[in-house]
């Protein structure tokens, strides 16, 4: 299947920074914005790109990120506004590379590359179950030799 996707294609959303997006380790109480969190945004950023622009909504298709090679380069507080950015810079077949980045108001916070592949739900969701089911029968196997 050919989706087209378009070179240049951006996305750009705003999220605000909640607790529970929050490292814990550093103080008690409210922290800053994980780099975990960060990247988890910075993905689905780049997925609904694709989703909204070249995969239907509405169709069995969707994508898995594969890459993420992502700098956090500033700390940002619980309730700032979050502006995430993913641009479309290269595609070969179903794999989509994105320049990604992430913005608090006063500064740059993170910047990097990701890069993600396109599936198809209902096949992806069969080998899973399939590699579940695998994956069960070894434990189970383990389980009656020990």
């Amino acid at each position: 299947m050919d989706f087209d996707i378009k070179i240049g294609a951006r996305k750009e959303r705003r999220i605000r920074v909640d607790h529970n997006q929050t490292t814990s380790f550093l103080w008690e109480g409210e922290n800053v914005f994980s780099t975990p969190s960060m990247i988890s945004e910075m993905e689905e950023t780049c997925r609904l790109l694709l989703k909204e622009e070249f995969l239907k909504v509405e169709s069995d298709w969707d994508s898995v990120g594969t890459i993420v090679d992502v700098n956090h380069i500033a700390a940002t507080p619980v309730g700032a506004e979050i502006v995430l950015k993913a641009e479309v810079i290269g595609t070969e077949g179903r794999k989509v590379s994105f320049r990604v980045s992430a913005e608090d108001g006063l500064e740059l916070i993170g910047e990097g590359k990701h890069e993600r592949f396109i599936i198809n739900v209902p096949r992806f969701r069969e080998k899973f179950d399939l590699k579940v089911k695998k994956l069960e029968d070894l434990k189970n196997l383990n389980q009656s030799t020990n």
